[in-house]
């Protein structure tokens, strides 16, 4: 079974787009708004380090995903500290409204 190969003029496409949604990953200061784009840009990425035709897109494609990797891990914690205080924030509204 073969990988499937993408046009040249896609893989640069979803590189372009993959940087796009890097670039605000690496400076939004919201972990909600960070991780999701952390996310969008490792799963473009993943895309063409699998199927670009070119071994120079599969390289950048994998520092793409490199990158957006190890700055999700980073963030991650930061993360589940913010939903932690949402959920305690969000159940606290809702026992008040039973009583």
């Amino acid at each position: 079974m073969t990988t499937p190969k993408l046009k040249d003029s896609s893989s640069t496409a979803l590189l372009a787009l993959a940087v796009l949604f890097l670039t605000p990953g690496l400076l939004i200061l919201s972990p909600d708004g960070r991780i999701f784009f952390l996310v969008m840009a490792g799963l473009v990425s993943a895309v063409v380090a699998i199927a670009a035709p070119s071994g120079k897109k599969r390289l950048a494609a994998a520092v793409g995903l490199l990158i957006a990797v190890v700055m999700a891990l980073q963030t991650w914690p930061d993360y589940r500290a913010h939903a932690d205080a949402w959920k305690r924030h969000t159940s606290g509204q809702l026992e008040s409204r039973g009583k």
